[in-house]
């Protein structure tokens, strides 16, 4: 990503809900059949109208980009949707918040989306700390074919953590205690984007 130090710094600082450092762990498709949604507890059907209207868009602006998103409703499912700038900035990101124990009985998320190929990536925050600073982990968002609806999973043992942009040691991820998760596209890539998101829900491992 081309991220100048002094500026990617400063949108740490002002939006701590997203790290930015790239996971080499793998997430998977979800037809591999390791895990289901027995005792998950959340899922979130997006042609909800107050749904859909708890997440909220942060673009980098923040720290003084140029890029452009927006999230809005088409028929029974978001749209999550803009133009990327790398001049300055480079992402654009919709979060949402938790309630600490929704995910309790989870092993990962599962959703259901409409890709245009880019490469992006899931967020979540607990309340851990580093030093002070609030912990980020976040996974890659499993290739689908472009423009087509698929179920993906990404799995929590997949989640990295960053604090300020750099990989730290923390406790283990917490998944009862998430109060917040969101998709990011950051990919160091100039141009327009689309995600079409109908649902998410927890996903537990069968007994």
């Amino acid at each position: 990503m081309r991220y100048r130090p002094l500026t990617f710094a400063l949108f740490l600082l002002i939006v701590p809900v997203f790290g930015m450092v790239g996971c080499n762990a793998t997430a998977q498709v979800s037809s591999e059949g390791s895990i289901t949604q027995k005792d998950c507890r959340m899922k979130m059907d997006l042609s909800d109208s107050d749904t859909l209207n708890a997440w909220q868009v942060v673009n980098d602006g923040v720290m003084g980009g140029l890029s452009q998103g927006a999230r809005f409703a088409e028929e029974d499912y978001m749209v999550f949707r803009g133009v990327i700038n790398t001049n300055g900035g480079g992402f654009s990101s919709i979060r949402t918040r938790m309630k600490p124990g929704q995910l309790s009985g989870a092993e990962g998320i599962r959703l259901r989306i409409r890709s245009d190929g880019r490469d992006y990536k899931m967020t979540f925050r607990t309340s851990e700390r580093w030093r002070g600073r609030s912990v980020s982990y976040q996974a890659p968002i499993p290739d689908t074919p472009a423009r087509e609806w698929a179920d993906v999973l990404v799995p929590f043992n997949a989640l990295e953590t960053t604090v300020f942009g750099r990989r730290v040691r923390v406790d283990p991820f917490d998944k009862s205690d998430v109060r917040e998760l969101g998709i990011i596209l950051a990919d160091g890539r100039d141009g327009p984007f689309r995600l079409d998101v109908r649902s998410l829900e927890c996903a537990a491992k069968k007994p």
